[in-house]
């Protein structure tokens, strides 16, 4: 029998705190804490008092959801009550002596996915969208969390699922009374389904940055203008400034919101061929770290002196990254040197700013969230790592398909190929997930959902 499991559902602070208890036994152990005649009508709030044997712990406003109409698809009772530390923890106290049992990290969750409430692209929207803090990462989760991006897979699912039901009706047809399919027919069904899962599995690049967010490295020279840059953008003094170089010698990282999408902007120490102190050397070697990890990189010049020697190198190494980068030339308020052009720039961006003025501010931040707000109003983007291969495997799949169709290979081979890739879909949804998946994904949400 399923056990009846409780835990706090708020997070910290605020006066109400919420405490949820879901199970078969979830109404009798209400009953244990309140007056015996007191009746609970589902789905509205009752205000009574909570007791600790004869004295009053709190009085609350509890909730009564009856199986299947509530989150998880059990009896569940809520309890709003007032978020004093003891009066939360003497609850639940209270209702595991009665006979419940504290709640593991996204078992909720996890019981309205194994009781149909929500298929497991759903749920893990859920847990995105409680982890979001920024417009953008808001509105990927609200398309998973409101079965926009299930809607497409099951539409996708379905067209392969009806395809391989006229296959296999015909391999079973030993007597070829049913009309054979048309093989252009097969690979055109076939083609489509590929173009939407294409089409899904494009949107994994950005739709990763804007549910973890943008990592951006500040890199330059000493004395170029990187920590002035990272305040100018976070808006307060992050970084220490001073006229000395090198006065950076580990990395500053800041976590910001830009135009509704989280960056992550890294400072680093100047990068130069001869540092003057052990200190120096780890601090450059942090920055050549940094900038392997970032998903953009700003390289920092000087505009008010010609580029030098180091730079060019710095230059040379960045390109290897193979990276977007985007040249951040600071300093535009002092009258600029004739600035020798770096070599091969011509297919990067370019931005002029002032750090001390504050000019050409915005326009860096529109040059560097441009990518991420071209995206399609939909919202249906891929931002796990498991949709994403799976999606990639269910590909392969009927790549495969179309290539055993080209080589006029019998229906039970390309058959078998539509099968793995219908595995691999109904794996994505939960379908046919094993339990000890399912206990790895949702051991990633917060107790109390």
């Amino acid at each position: 029998m399923q056990s009846t499991i409780c835990a706090k559902a708020s997070g910290q602070g605020g006066a109400v705190a919420l405490v949820r208890l879901s199970g078969p036994d979830a109404l009798v152990l209400t009953h244990t804490l309140t007056a015996k005649t007191l009746i609970l009508e589902p789905r509205r709030q009752t205000f009574c008092s909570l007791y600790d044997g004869k004295s009053v712990l709190d009085k609350a406003l509890v909730t009564y959801f009856r199986a299947p109409h509530s989150f998880t698809g059990e009896d569940v009772v809520e309890f709003a009550l007032h978020a004093s530390p003891y009066i939360v923890g003497r609850l639940l106290e209270l209702l595991c002596r009665a006979g419940a049992v504290p709640a593991k990290r996204g078992e909720f969750s996890q019981r309205a996915f194994l009781n149909g409430k929500m298929d497991l692209v759903e749920a893990q929207g859920l847990c995105d969208l409680i982890a979001s803090g920024n417009k953008a990462a808001h509105r990927v989760a609200m398309a998973s969390l409101d079965g926009k991006l299930s809607e497409k897979l099951g539409e996708v699912k379905t067209k392969l699922t009806d395809l391989l039901a006229q296959i296999e009706v015909r391999l079973d047809d030993a007597d070829e009374e049913m009309p054979p399919l048309c093989s252009d027919s097969i690979r055109q069904t076939i083609e489509d389904v590929l173009t939407s899962i294409k089409t899904l599995t494009d949107t994994f690049s950005v739709g990763r940055l804007m549910k973890d967010g943008l990592k951006v490295a500040l890199v330059g020279a000493p004395n170029s203008g990187k920590s002035s840059l990272l305040n100018a953008l976070v808006g307060f003094d992050r970084a220490i400034v001073t006229d000395q170089s090198g006065t950076t010698r580990d990395t500053v990282e800041e976590a910001i919101e830009i135009n509704g999408h989280k960056i992550v902007l890294t400072d680093t120490a100047g990068i130069r061929s001869h540092a003057l102190d052990l200190a120096e050397q780890e601090g450059i070697r942090r920055s050549r770290r940094a900038m392997e990890k970032a998903d953009v990189i700003l390289f920092v010049l000087d505009a008010s002196r010609e580029i030098i020697t180091e730079e060019q190198a710095l230059w040379t190494d960045i390109q290897k990254q193979q990276k977007r980068t985007i040249l951040v030339l600071n300093k535009c308020d002092k009258a600029p040197a004739p600035v020798p052009a770096l070599e091969n720039t011509a297919t990067y961006t370019r931005v002029v700013v002032s750090c001390k003025k504050g000019e050409g501010m915005d326009e860096l931040k529109k040059v560097l969230t441009a990518p991420l707000q071209a995206v399609a109003t939909d919202g249906l983007l891929i931002s796990h790592l498991r949709h994403y291969e799976e999606l990639l495997r269910a590909q392969t799949e009927l790549e495969g398909a179309l290539l055993q169709i080209d080589q006029k290979a019998g229906g039970e081979i390309y058959a078998e190929h539509i099968r793995g890739a219908l595995a691999h879909l109904k794996d994505l949804l939960g379908e046919v997930t094993p339990d000890d998946v399912l206990d790895v994904i949702f051991s990633k949400f917060c107790v109390g959902k």
